[in-house]
């Protein structure tokens, strides 16, 4: 997979489609935090697949691709 280095931009963020899973959280109140927010979104891939984005600096969600089980 190419990398590609960390890259910022300033703007508007919103969460939707919030999994389903996670849904009753948001409506107990249990995230305090707004829908909508104005800051810097950043993103990082690198070579091995692994997905990094940050909202304002603070790693956000991460990915890290699985191994394949052998056949």
């Amino acid at each position: 997979m190419k990398e590609y280095p960390e890259t910022t931009q300033h703007g508007v963020i919103s969460i939707e489609n919030v999994p389903e899973e996670m849904y009753h959280e948001f409506i107990r109140g249990r995230y305090n935090t707004p829908v909508c927010i104005s800051g810097d979104l950043g993103i990082q891939i690198a070579e091995d697949g692994r997905v990094w984005v940050n909202v304002n600096g603070i790693a956000f969600l991460r990915f890290k691709p699985m191994q394949k089980a052998p056949d």
